[in-house]
C-alpha cells in the first residue's frame, strides 16, 4: 500500500492528522504521481539491461529456388531451413548507457521529491478544509445563540406589547432582526454543508468528529529570513528542480556518446539445411567476434542531439529558478499573513469584551428607560459580528501557520504524518 501512516496512534474522533493521512491515500494526484515515479525506476531497469548480453535466437524455413546465369534450374524443389543463435555483449558505447542511467536516476529522484510535493500540497488542502469546517460550525453555534437570543428579545417585547407598555413599532422592529438573524443562519448552515461535501470529496471519508488541531510552535521560525533559509534547503520543489539539473547534463553527456565507437563482442551459431540448392546439404558455423561500429557521419545528427539537450538543461536551470523564487515569495506570504493575524487577534478579543461589557449596559439602561430598543438591538448585532470576526481570524490564523509549514516544505512532518519508507529514499 503507497499511502501515508499516522506516527501516532489512531484517535476515536477524525483528526486532522488521520484526516491528511486518508487524503493522501484518496488523492488522484498523489496516485498518479506515484504512477510516474514507479514508470521512471522501470525505465531505468530496462536500460540497465544493456549491460547484460543479449541473446537472439533467429530460425527460417521455406522453399528455395536457384538458377545459373545459364538458366539452368539446379533445384525445383529444395526446402531450406535456418537456425542461429547470437549473443552479444556491449562493451563500450562512449559512456551513452551509463550516463542515461545516472539521468533516469535522477529523473526518478526528482518524481520521488514531486511526490512529496504532491502529498505537501494535499495535507494543505487538507488543513484548510479542516479549519475551515471547524469555523464554520463555530459561526454556526454563534448564529444559532443569535437567533435565540433575538427571540428572546421578541418574547420580552410580545409581552409588554400585551400589557400595553410597548408599541407594535418595537415588536416589528425586532420581529425584522428575528428574521434577519434567522437568515444569517439559514446561510452559515448551507456554508457548513458545502465544507463537508467539499471534505468528503477530498478526504474520501464523511466529517465525523473533528477536533481542533494544535500546530507545533516550536518549528514556527522566529523571522521572514530564517523561515525562507529553511524552505530554499527543504522545500521538495526546489530540491526536485536541482535533481532535474542534474539529470539534464547526463542526457547531454549521453548524446555525446554518438561521438565516439560502439564495441560489441558478438558470438554465432548456425545451423542451415539445404542452403544454395544442396539437396540435404548442412552448412554450420559458429564464430566469436570484437566488433566495432563507428558512425562517421549520419547528417550532423548528434550535433543537433547534444545542442537540443545543452537547451535543455538550460531550461531546468531556468526552472530551478523559478522554483526558488516562487518559494521565497510564498513564504514571504505565509509569513505576513501569519504575523499581522496574530496581531489581530489580542485586539479583537478586546472587542469581543467591550462589545459584551457594552451590551449588557444597554440591557441594563433599556429596563430603566435610558436606552431605545433600537440600541440594544443594535448593541446585539455588535457582540456577534465582534465575535464572528474574532473566530474567523482565529481559525485564519492557525490555517497561516500551516501555510507557512507548507511553503516551508515541513508540513507532513509538522502534522507527523509519516510517508511510505519507500518514499523516503533516494531514487538515485
Amino acid at each position: 500500500m503507497l499511502g501515508s501512516t499516522l506516527a501516532s496512534g489512531v484517535a476515536s474522533a477524525l483528526t486532522l492528522e488521520e484526516s491528511v493521512a486518508f487524503a493522501i491515500d484518496y488523492s488522484p494526484e498523489v496516485l498518479g504521481q506515484y504512477a510516474r515515479y514507479q514508470s521512471v525506476i522501470r525505465q531505468q531497469d530496462s536500460i540497465r539491461g544493456n549491460y547484460l548480453p543479449q541473446v537472439n535466437l533467429y530460425g527460417a524455413i521455406g522453399q528455395e529456388q536457384i538458377w545459373t546465369s545459364s538458366d539452368v534450374d539446379i533445384d525445383d524443389n529444395g526446402t531450406r531451413s535456418e537456425i542461429g543463435l547470437k549473443v552479444s555483449q556491449l562493451i563500450f558505447d562512449g559512456f551513452a548507457t551509463t550516463s542515461d542511467i545516472d539521468r533516469l536516476g535522477y529523473e526518478a529522484e526528482s518524481e520521488r521529491l514531486t511526490l512529496i510535493s504532491r502529498s505537501e500540497n494535499v495535507a494543505l488542502d487538507v488543513a484548510r478544509i479542516y479549519l475551515e469546517l471547524l469555523k464554520a460550525q463555530t459561526v454556526l453555534e454563534l448564529t444559532d445563540r443569535n437567533v435565540r437570543e433575538h427571540e428572546e428579545i421578541y418574547a420580552d417585547i410580545e409581552d409588554k406589547v400585551a400589557k400595553g407598555l410597548s408599541s407594535q413599532s418595537d415588536l416589528a422592529q425586532v420581529a425584522a432582526r428575528v428574521a434577519t438573524s434567522k437568515t444569517s443562519y439559514i446561510s452559515a448552515l448551507n456554508n457548513l454543508s458545502d465544507l463537508q461535501a467539499q471534505y468528503r470529496t477530498l478526504v474520501g471519508r464523511n466529517v465525523s468528529g473533528l477536533t481542533s488541531p494544535k500546530f507545533d510552535q516550536g518549528l514556527i521560525p522566529t523571522s521572514l529570513a530564517v523561515a525562507q533559509k529553511q524552505a530554499v534547503e527543504n522545500h521538495p520543489e526546489i530540491r526536485a528542480a536541482i535533481v532535474d539539473m542534474d539529470a539534464a547534463r547526463k542526457e547531454m553527456k549521453r548524446e555525446k556518446g554518438g561521438y565516439y565507437p560502439e564495441v560489441r563482442l558478438e558470438g554465432y551459431a548456425n545451423r542451415n539445411d539445404n542452403v544454395g540448392g544442396e539437396l540435404n546439404g548442412l552448412d554450420e558455423d559458429a564464430r566469436i567476434m570484437l566488433v566495432v561500429d563507428y558512425d562517421l557521419f549520419n547528417g550532423f545528427s548528434t550535433n543537433a542531439n547534444v545542442e537540443a539537450s545543452a537547451w535543455r538543461a538550460e531550461e531546468a536551470r531556468a526552472i530551478r529558478l523559478r522554483a526558488d523564487r516562487e518559494v521565497r515569495e510564498g513564504t514571504e506570504l505565509a509569513w505576513n499573513a501569519y504575523s499581522m493575524l496574530d496581531q489581530q487577534l489580542d485586539l479583537l478579543k478586546q472587542n469581543v469584551d467591550a462589545a459584551k461589557i457594552a451590551e449588557v449596559g444597554y440591557l441594563q439602561q433599556f429596563n430603566v428607560g435610558r436606552r431605545s430598543l433600537l440600541d440594544v438591538l443594535d448593541s446585539k448585532v455588535e457582540v456577534f459580528l465582534a465575535r464572528q470576526n474574532y473566530v474567523n481570524t482565529l481559525y485564519d490564523h492557525s490555517f497561516a501557520a500551516y501555510r507557512l509549514l507548507n511553503a516551508m516544505g515541513i508540513l507532513t512532518y509538522a502534522l507527523r504524518v509519516e510517508h511510505p519508507q519507500e518514499w523516503q529514499e533516494e531514487a538515485k
